[in-house]
């Protein structure tokens, strides 16, 4: 478990041919329980938040009343104790763990609800290999580099692997968020099954206006406030409404010590496009009373040092990591974690009235509308998505995959499917909902977890807190989501006025721009240098179809996870040779 980062010492507990390792000594240390009838041993990557809860319920099944200065993973083994693998749906964090019970010779491993936390495991034989870093599973030497065709076939669509149990590699598997995966090392048998489902219910429905208000407030402040229980920390602060939301809340909770614990941390673009993060985001550090680092991205380039210290455990479209892994090394002079807005735009997402009608009852339908029309604010009809619905979304399907990736991945079939799953859900909040479920959000969080990037910093996502997820998706649309109504007015007197009220602005340019224009013919040269490409690219075809000065626009997103992959393959080939894994 944990990232393999600058450690020094490794607590190891073995049970027979049963080995459980904490790479970070200081956060994770191997909890061991021990009963009347045997051991339980625990590691753990992450964080139990809501502890007082979980001590009390403890207490009530007749554990010792002294629990508040365990660790999280001893806690853990207390809750094993006391409810079996059932423990796992009275958890409340970001975690993934393995706990050993030595009385019935079988494991328990999990992940958290939202998968902030990764856990990645491999069955080869008699060999089981389970980590929280996906490239601890790559370097057991049982694990080959094979690809695996469908998830590359996904990355070609959509730049991630859709598929929640899988991973890019044909041997590495993945536990879903909100699932647990046991082993009986007697019985020799394996099974994931999951704990939790997001299901928000009917939107909630007060007499009184303030109380939605009081309670999202109440709700982001107790978010924070488990995310900043530990010494000093950073976050990462646009100068936006959400992370900057984030940060006045968490200053808040951190009172006379936030000068000192928290520091703000934000990436400008100053010479490369028109950028108002600066300006924005120094105005709230200097509200708030803490101190800021700007990074300055103007000169990073697509793939740098990817070759060297920045290349993604699997094939990525960050091709801009670098950014992020300097930004991190910043943090860690400051603390181990780093708060995020992360979350505020796809849990406060408006459903379009159209998407209402049938869901809602008339009656309140239009009592939202015409509330809203009254705070001066337009709600989206949703006609035009509803009309691209009912006609059929149109198939992006690239015509230059390779003949061996089409042998086993229908890729047309693929494209419907993945995008019936993303309008799964059918309630009052579905947009909110299909976007907070979506892979996109998972592959984020392994992109950025401390096992991905190797530096000892963990992101902590405050508006990926189930407590108030649950609550957030319940909220009628409007007025309450309309242009984040709600958080604008829970920060009213807190956040400068300038940004309280600013419209989300996108980027005035596209970050891409230092590195120049990516060519087909740049591109056509790039895979007739890589040899494993061909597996997946027809490259004479794509030589064919793909015209143009630059692949860089959302418009050509195939061909650029195209690029991305082959850049990954020839950089990963390189890094196995080194370290003797090819």
């Amino acid at each position: 478990m944990g990232a393999p980062c600058q450690t020094l010492e490794i607590p190891i507990k073995v049970d027979g041919c049963i080995g459980l390792a904490s790479l970070w000594s200081t956060r994770n240390a191997v909890a061991e329980l021990t009963g009347s009838d045997g051991q339980v041993w625990a590691v753990m990557d992450g964080r139990l938040d809501d502890r007082d809860g979980l001590i009390a319920a403890l207490v009530g099944t007749g554990a010792p009343a002294d629990l508040r200065q365990l660790p999280d993973t001893a806690l853990l083994a207390r809750a094993y104790y006391a409810w079996g693998d059932d423990c796992v749906s009275r958890l409340i964090g970001d975690f993934s763990f393995c706990l050993w019970d030595s009385r019935h010779r079988r494991l328990l491993c999990a992940r958290d609800h939202f998968g902030v936390k990764p856990l990645y495991f491999a069955r080869l034989g008699s060999v089981l290999v389970i980590s929280s870093a996906l490239r601890v599973v790559r370097r057991h030497p049982a694990v080959s580099r094979q690809l695996r065709s469908e998830a590359i076939g996904d990355f070609l669509l959509l730049g991630m692997c859709a598929e929640l149990s899988q991973t890019a590699f044909r041997d590495v598997s993945r536990v879903p968020p909100a699932h647990r995966l046991t082993y009986s090392l007697e019985l020799d048998a394996l099974r994931v099954t999951r704990y939790w489902a997001l299901e928000p219910g009917d939107p909630i429905r007060y007499a009184d206006p303030r109380e939605y208000v009081d309670q999202f407030c109440q709700l982001l402040r107790v978010a924070v406030a488990d995310r900043v229980r530990s010494k000093p920390l950073g976050v990462l602060m646009s100068g936006g409404l959400d992370s900057s939301s984030v940060a006045v809340i968490a200053a808040d909770v951190l009172g006379a010590a936030a000068s000192e614990r928290l520091r703000a941390f934000t990436v400008v673009y100053d010479t490369l496009m028109r950028d108002e993060e600066r300006h924005h985001s120094t105005v709230v550090a200097r509200t708030i009373g803490i101190p800021i680092s700007h990074v300055a991205a103007d000169q990073y380039q697509p793939f740098g040092r990817w070759e060297q210290d920045s290349l993604p455990p699997e094939p990525s479209l960050e091709g801009l990591t670098a950014i992020m892994l300097d930004v991190l090394d910043l943090v860690s002079r400051h603390g181990d974690a780093v708060l995020t807005g992360d979350g505020g735009d796809p849990m406060l997402l408006p459903t379009p009235v159209s998407d209402q009608v049938g869901r809602v009852s008339a009656t309140r339908l239009l009592t939202d509308v015409f509330g809203a029309w009254r705070r001066g604010m337009r709600p989206p009809f949703g006609i035009r998505s509803r009309l691209v619905e009912w006609l059929g979304e149109s198939q992006k399907v690239p015509g230059w995959l390779g003949r061996d990736l089409l042998e086993s991945f229908d890729a047309c079939a693929r494209w419907q499917e993945i995008q019936a799953r993303r309008n799964v859900d059918r309630t009052a909040r579905s947009t909110a909902v299909n976007e907070v479920i979506d892979p996109w959000w998972t592959s984020t969080f392994e992109s950025f977890d401390s096992g991905a990037t190797q530096r000892p910093v963990e992101l902590r996502y405050a508006f990926f807190d189930v407590r108030l997820a649950s609550f957030v998706l319940r909220l009628p649309s409007f007025p309450w989501c309309l242009n984040k109504h709600v958080l604008r007015e829970a920060t009213r007197g807190m956040l400068p006025e300038s940004v309280r009220t600013r419209s989300k602005t996108p980027l005035a340019g596209s970050p891409w721009g230092a590195a120049g224009q990516w060519s087909s013919q740049r591109a056509v040269d790039l895979f007739e240098a890589t040899s494993e490409i061909d597996r997946f690219v027809d490259v004479r075809k794509f030589r064919t179809m793909v015209e143009g000065d630059s692949l860089l626009s959302g418009e050509t997103l195939s061909a650029w996870a195209a690029i991305s992959l082959a850049m990954w393959l020839r950089c990963d080939a390189k890094t196995s040779a080194a370290s003797g894994t090819a």
